[in-house]
Formats: C-alpha cells, sequence, structure tokens
C-alpha cells in the first residue's frame, strides 16, 4: 500500500466517525431540543444557587436579617423621615412652663 492509498483509508476511517458522531448528536437532538436543554440546565443551576443561598443565609441569620431591615428602612425612608420630623416638631412644641421653673428663687434662709 502506498502513502496516498494510506491516505485515503485514514481519511475515509475519519469521516465515518464524524458521521458516527454526527448522526449521534442528530439523535440525541431529536429526542430533547436545544430550547429544553437550554431551560433544562437553567433550571438546574437555578435550583443549585438557591441550595446555596440557602445554606448561606442558615449559617448567617444575623446578617441577612440586618440586610432585610437596612433594605426596608431604605425602601420606607420617606415615611420614616416623616414620622421622626413629626415626633420631633411635637416634643420641640413643648415649652417648659416658666411659673414652675424654681432654680431663681433663693431659699427661705438666704432670703435678704
Amino acid at each position: 500500500m502506498s502513502g496516498f492509498e494510506t491516505d485515503r483509508a485514514n481519511r475515509k476511517a475519519a469521516w465515518s466517525l464524524f458521521e458516527g458522531r454526527l448522526a449521534q448528536v442528530k439523535a440525541d437532538l431529536a429526542a430533547r431540543g436545544i430550547k429544553d436543554r437550554i431551560a433544562g440546565k437553567a433550571k438546574d443551576d437555578a435550583i443549585a444557587i438557591a441550595d446555596e443561598a440557602l445554606a448561606v443565609a442558615k449559617d448567617n441569620k444575623g446578617l441577612v436579617a440586618a440586610t432585610i431591615a437596612a433594605l426596608l428602612a431604605w425602601a420606607f425612608r420617606g415615611p420614616l423621615i416623616a414620622l421622626a420630623t413629626t415626633r420631633m416638631s411635637r416634643q420641640s412644641a413643648v415649652q417648659p412652663d416658666p411659673a414652675n421653673d424654681d432654680h431663681d428663687e433663693y431659699p427661705e434662709e438666704q432670703a435678704p
């Protein structure tokens, strides 16, 4: 067998392997399409991420609670600021009664 015939036999063997793999891919795609494969992969990845997030949340409950509180405070910052300002304005509106202010009066013994 010459080099030409050897090359041709190798090329035919490689082409046969390629056609076999191509037929296998076509059969797999016919059984389950690309869209279904992508959706399945995305679903599996989302479940894995959710499981990991749940494990981290269980380990760090205080941090999760503080984060949720901070997010709620940020989301309701307008009403919270309004509530705080109304409370402060009510407290500053109450003035002490000068009639009850005893610190300027002399004690009875030192009265002139």
